[in-house]
Parts: C-alpha cells; structure tokens; sequence
C-alpha cells in the first residue's frame, strides 16, 4: 500500500482522466492521497474531491496559501482559513502548501514571512501539522517554527536542504518529503540523505503534475510515478522495498495523524 503525501490532482491539467487515473493508481497499490491546496480559489474544488473515490483511493486534503502566489492573497483568507478549519470538514488533514519561497522573482521576504507565520499559528490552534514549501529558505523557516513554538511537526516537501538543516527540521518533528528528484543522478546530495538518515524520517510523494521523474520527458507528471521514486528509494538503501513501501505508508499515516 502506497501513500502520494503530495500531489495537485485538484489541477484542471486532470479534470479529463481524473477518475481513470485514480482507478490506476488503486490498480498499482496507491491507496492514499494528500492535496494539498495553494491559493483562496482552490480550496472549494478541493473539497469536493475530498474522501473515498468510486476507485478505492482516499483523498485527503490541506488548506493553506502557498508562497509562489504571494500576490493573490489577501488578509481576509487567513481569517477564512482559521473559521473554515475550525468547522473540522471531512478529510482536511493539514495546513498548506505554504512556506518560503526566496527563489521567486520580488520574494518579499517579510510578507512571506507574515503569511507563513499566521498559518503556522493556525495549525498550532487547530493541532494540525504543516506542508511546507521551502526554497532556499530552509534556515528561515526553522527559525521561524522555533520563534513561534510550533510542535504539530510536518512534512517539508520536495526536500532540497543540507544534511544539518534536515536535522534541524527532523527535531521539529518534521519529515522529508521525497520525490522525483530523487531519481536523477544529478542528485548527488539527496541520495546520501536518502541512503544515510533513518527511514523514519521520509515520506514519499510525486507533487504531480509538477517534478516529474528520470525519463518522464514528455506529458504530465502523475501519482503513477510514486512507484518509480520508491524503486530509487530501494536502489540507494538496498532494502526490499515492500519493506520502504510499508515503513513509507506508516510515516505518512503518523504524521497526517490518520488512524
């Protein structure tokens, strides 16, 4: 059984094949889905995506405003976003995709910063974790997680860091999102991160239809991918990877804290 911790399936690039994809995905043995919203706009036509699909699958979501569209929020959705989670609606299991971004043009450090730090409040106040997009702002949102005494933990997604920086994340109670960047050889790092940090640390996602895998060179990325991470993933550790398959599906579980 497999979890995607991290995709867009909400996307309209699958508005076509969405229910034909989903049966695949049950058809390959992945079973659980996260979509994790990224602007005001996306929250309703995730929410009707929400729960278990005709094909078996489930699909969990989370709310948040992500860094990439800084411009389009407004302080109103924050308020939005605290009164529309404190309903506790089905299947909402975390706060994001939000983060730092410092690799955007016009990055706007200090009004990233204020978003992302009334969403981790938000999380806190709910008790839910976080789904954090971090580019090149790793330092930055561990401080900020420090500074404000977040204990939810999380995933950071599409892990990019240094080995001391996801220690850092891994004592907030954080773990490694990881995806198809994980099998390019380029990715010289990520494969000792992989290889050497305890399996405790990872979960598995493809961020679908974004960060496709090795090979993909043409068409969308999809959560069929996520069984050709977990093979990179098994390659690097030399380890079963039923056995990553199970210890993957437990990691995500315990962080989305889904019984």
């Amino acid at each position: 059984m497999l979890f995607d911790s991290h995709c867009h399936l909400d996307f309209p690039v699958f508005d076509q094949d969405r229910d034909v994809l989903l049966q695949q995905c049950a058809e390959a043995g992945i079973q659980h889905i996260c979509i994790p919203a990224t602007e005001r706009e996306h929250w309703p036509r995730l929410q009707n995506l929400l729960g278990r699909h005709n094909s078996g699958v489930h699909i969990w979501g989370a709310l948040g405003l992500h860094p990439y569209f800084l411009n389009s929020h407004k302080d109103d959705y924050l308020a939005e976003l605290d009164s529309l989670v404190a309903s506790k609606p089905d299947n909402i299991i975390a706060i994001g995709e939000t983060g730092l971004d410092l690799f955007i043009d016009d990055p706007n450090l200090p009004r990233q910063e204020e978003l992302l730090a009334a969403q981790i409040l938000i999380a806190a106040h709910h008790g839910l974790p976080l789904i954090l997009h971090v580019r090149k702002a790793h330092d930055q949102v561990a401080s900020l997680l420090r500074k404000l005494k977040f204990q939810e933990g999380g995933i950071v997604h599409a892990w990019s860091g240094s080995d001391q920086q996801a220690e850092a994340f891994f004592r907030l109670g954080f773990k490694l999102g990881i995806g198809g960047s994980l099998t390019y050889d380029r990715a010289k790092r990520l494969h000792k991160q992989v290889s050497n940090f305890p399996l405790e640390h990872f979960v598995l996602e493809t961020d679908s239809p974004d960060i496709p895998p090795a090979g993909l060179t043409n068409g969308r990325n999809t959560p069929l991918t996520l069984v050709a991470v977990l093979a990179k993933m098994s390659e690097l550790r030399e380890q079963d990877s039923a056995v990553i398959a199970r210890q993957m599906f437990t990691n995500t579980r315990d962080v989305f804290r889904i019984p």
